[in-house]
């Protein structure tokens, strides 16, 4: 054995011993199903600052990295009894397995059909990451007045646009007629007995023209304005739909929760919470 053999067998052999200790311990672990001892072994460093409370604890990364091919495996073994937890605290949420991603669930609010992805739980980092721009939305509803609507304004300035635009349709008959009857004073000046337009004739023909160009080119446009009167209304159905959802959204938090932030606050304390009913229950 050379020198440097010699020197770095101690080192080496500490490590594989490190190694297998991991390995069994984890092994042993998921046999008594002792689940906070697989989390902690998944990231010690995370588990003892803020589950034990210590600070500045060690990372076992390098450890932890060993069964980064069985993830799936592992979230498969752990999602039940986090589900059942999850379920249990948060009654108005459901969540959605991703096929091909044991660790990753989606996460919805209320069981209605058509219901919102609010966020996504990550089995193995127990985590639940919600939709801030969501979140905000909902805390902004809870702040409105009774009978209030987040998008009233929005619905009301669609609603004045299509008003114009349905007095636009509203005289489609007024200028038909009025083409007819401009045709009818054109065509009697056609047929002037004489023969000859006078100066006081052409000038009347040239502003009946005109006035009945303006009148068949408005014409022209109802087709586009019916389309924009169409689309207007799809806004609006979708704008209080949105609106009833986060009623809907919101009622539903707020029958377990003081207020929206509440709901957020418990959400991001989830590790420790967890973490905590399962250490209690041994």
């Amino acid at each position: 054995m050379t020198e440097s053999q010699t020197v770095l067998q101690p080192e080496l052999i500490n490590r594989l011993d490190s190694k297998i200790m991991y390995l069994g311990q984890l092994q042993s672990a998921i046999m008594a199903h002792q689940l906070p001892q697989i989390y902690e072994l998944l990231d010690s460093q995370q588990f003892n600052e803020q589950v034990r409370q210590r600070a500045h604890a060690d990372s076992n990364a390098s450890l932890a990295q060993m069964v980064a091919d069985i993830h799936n495996e592992l979230a498969t073994f752990l999602a039940p009894e986090l589900i059942h937890y999850l379920k249990a605290h948060f009654q108005f949420l459901e969540f959605e397995a991703i096929d091909g991603e044991p660790a990753i669930y989606q996460v919805f609010i209320g069981d209605w059909w058509n219901h919102r992805q609010i966020g996504t739980l990550d089995v193995l980092a127990l985590t639940l990451e919600v939709d801030q721009k969501m979140m905000l939305a909902l805390h902004n509803v809870s702040q409105l007045p009774d009978g209030v609507n987040n998008n009233d304004n929005q619905v009301r300035e669609i609603k004045q646009i299509m008003t114009g635009l349905q007095a636009f349709l509203d005289d489609e008959t007024k200028r038909k007629l009025e083409v007819q009857v401009i045709e009818d004073q054109l065509a009697q000046l056609k047929e002037n007995k004489s023969g000859l337009l006078g100066r006081t004739d052409k000038k009347a023909r040239e502003e009946l023209e005109n006035k009945r160009e303006l009148l068949l080119a408005s014409q022209q446009r109802v087709p586009e304005v019916k389309e924009k009167l169409q689309s207007h209304q799809a806004e609006i159905l979708k704008l209080e739909k949105d609106d009833a959802i986060h009623h809907l959204e919101l009622e539903q938090i707020l029958t377990y929760f003081e207020s929206v932030k509440a709901f957020g606050e418990k959400i991001s304390h989830l590790y420790v919470d967890y973490l905590n009913a399962l250490l209690q229950k041994k």
